[in-house]
């Protein structure tokens, strides 16, 4: 057996220290990973507890449930009557923007987008009438404002 010479302890320190730094990047890559899906289901979290808010008023006020039963007979509202139902409306809209918005960021999984999406999308375009959408479309970013208008499109 030959004794190692020092270029030979130092071709074995390199490999034991290319395979440490292989060892560490797929340990940060796997951080990485999990680190985004904890993010992605703390997003999702977040969404059903703003559309829990949501819902819940509307379960809790009487009044408001009787804005949505005018609005599905096609009865008229008053100018009061409609700033509320509008405001409910703004409420799903903003938590259909939030999802959007953290689905373009890559913090919400497709999945999850994809369930938002027809959710709210269904609910919007079938309570919301569509040049109601056109009064406030104004007040979301123009990115999302397009989408829900291919949504209104797609009727």
């Amino acid at each position: 057996m030959r004794k190692l010479d020092l270029s030979g302890w130092a071709a074995i320190a390199e490999i034991v220290a290319t395979v440490a730094v292989v060892i560490s990047l797929l340990l940060v890559a796997y951080s990485i990973k999990r680190n985004t899906e904890e993010m992605e289901t703390s997003n999702s979290n977040f969404l059903y507890q703003l559309d829990e808010r949501v819902t819940g008023d509307l379960s809790r006020e009487p009044a408001l449930a009787a804005l949505y039963v005018k609005v599905a007979r096609g009865d008229s509202l008053s100018d009061v009557e409609k700033f509320q139902y509008m405001h409910v409306q703004h409420r799903y809209l903003t938590v259909w923007e939030i999802a959007w918005t953290q689905y373009r960021s890559e913090s919400l999984a497709a999945i999850d987008w994809l369930d938002w999406d027809r959710y709210l999308s269904d609910y919007m375009t079938g309570v919301l009438p569509a040049e109601w959408w056109a009064e406030i479309r104004s007040n979301y970013k123009p990115e999302f404002a397009e989408h829900v208008d291919s949504k209104y499109a797609q009727q």
